[in-house]
C-alpha cells in the first residue's frame, strides 16, 4: 500500500495544477469558513445576521457546513480526474505495467487516492467546523451531537470520486470525463422531471396534489443519491421572532447511504472491468 501510496505521491506532487488546484480547495474552505460569519444577506429587505441566527451552534453547524463546503468537491474531483487520465496521455499507465504494476494495483492506487483526498477533505472539515462551533459560536451543545453529518461529507466525496474514476477509465480524457459527468447529471435531471410530469398525469395534472416527500425514484440515481446524503439545511427566517430555532438539524435518510455504498462497489466495480479488458 504504502509503494502505491508514494508512486501516486510523486504523480501529483510534480504536476504543477494538481498542486494548485489542491491548495484552492483548502483555501476556499477556510475562506468561506470564516467568512459565513460575518455575511448578512438580505431577505426581502430584511438583513440577516446568520452567525446571530444560530448558524454555526452545535448541532446543525454539521449540517450547515458540510452541505456549503460539499460544493467544492469539483476541485478535487478535477485532481482525481486529470490523475487518470494523464495515465493515458503521457504514456505513463502502460510504462507502469511493463514496470510490473498489476492492473489491480493500479485502480488500488487510484482509490486510494481518491480516499486521501476525501480523508484530508472530511478532517479539515471536522477542524473548521470544530473551531467555529466550539470556540467562536459556542452553544453549549456537545460538538459531536449533528457529527454524523461529517461521514455523510466523506462518502458523498467517496461517491462522486467514484463516479470521476469511471467517467476518467471511460473516456481518457480530462475534458471528455467531466462532460460525462456534466452529461449523466443532466440525464439524471431529465429522467426526474419524466418521474414528474408521470406522477402529474396519474394526478390528472393537478400539481398541488403531488407529494414532494413521497417516494420518487431518480432520487436513488447516483448523483442525486449524492447530493441526498446532506441535503439543503431547514431554514425559516420568520421562527427568529418567535423565538424558535431558525436552522432544524435534519436526520441523515439512511437510504440514501445504503444507495451511495452499493454505486460506489457498482463503480469501482466497472472501472476495474474497463481497466482489466481494455487493451492498453
Amino acid at each position: 500500500m504504502l509503494r502505491l501510496l508514494k508512486i501516486e505521491w510523486n504523480k501529483i506532487y510534480y504536476y504543477k495544477t494538481a498542486r494548485i488546484f489542491t491548495i484552492l480547495y483548502f483555501i476556499m474552505l477556510l475562506v468561506l469558513g470564516s467568512s459565513l460569519a460575518v455575511i448578512k444577506p438580505d431577505i426581502g429587505g430584511m438583513k440577516l445576521n446568520l452567525a446571530k441566527l444560530g448558524m454555526f451552534e452545535f448541532p446543525v453547524i454539521w449540517q450547515n457546513l458540510t452541505y456549503l463546503f460539499a460544493i467544492a468537491k469539483i476541485f478535487l474531483a478535477v485532481i482525481i480526474i486529470t490523475n487518470v487520465t494523464n495515465e493515458y496521455s503521457n504514456g505513463t499507465l502502460k510504462q507502469n505495467l511493463i514496470d510490473g504494476l498489476s492492473k489491480n494495483e493500479l485502480l488500488k492506487s487510484k482509490i486510494l487516492t481518491s480516499a486521501i483526498f476525501a480523508l484530508f477533505s472530511a478532517i479539515f472539515v471536522f477542524l473548521i467546523i470544530f473551531v467555529l462551533g466550539q470556540f467562536v459560536f459556542s452553544s453549549g451543545e456537545p460538538f459531536y451531537k449533528g457529527i454524523e453529518y461529517l461521514g455523510a461529507y466523506f462518502l458523498k466525496l467517496i461517491l462522486f470520486f467514484s463516479i470521476c474514476l469511471f467517467f476518467s477509465f471511460f473516456l481518457k480524457k480530462s475534458a471528455f470525463a467531466l462532460l460525462g459527468v456534466v452529461v449523466w447529471w443532466m440525464i439524471e435531471k431529465g429522467l426526474g422531471l419524466v418521474e414528474f410530469l408521470f406522477k402529474a398525469m396519474t394526478q390528472n395534472w393537478e400539481f398541488e396534489k403531488i407529494d414532494p416527500n413521497g417516494l420518487w425514484i431518480t432520487e436513488y440515481l447516483p448523483l442525486n443519491a449524492s447530493a441526498n446524503l446532506i441535503k439543503l439545511p431547514n431554514f425559516n427566517p420568520l421562527n427568529f421572532q418567535m423565538g424558535k430555532p431558525v436552522f432544524v438539524l435534519v436526520e441523515i435518510d439512511w437510504t440514501f447511504v445504503v444507495a451511495a455504498l452499493i454505486y460506489i462497489a457498482i463503480f469501482t466495480f466497472l472501472s476495474y472491468r474497463l481497466l482489466k479488458k481494455r487493451d492498453l
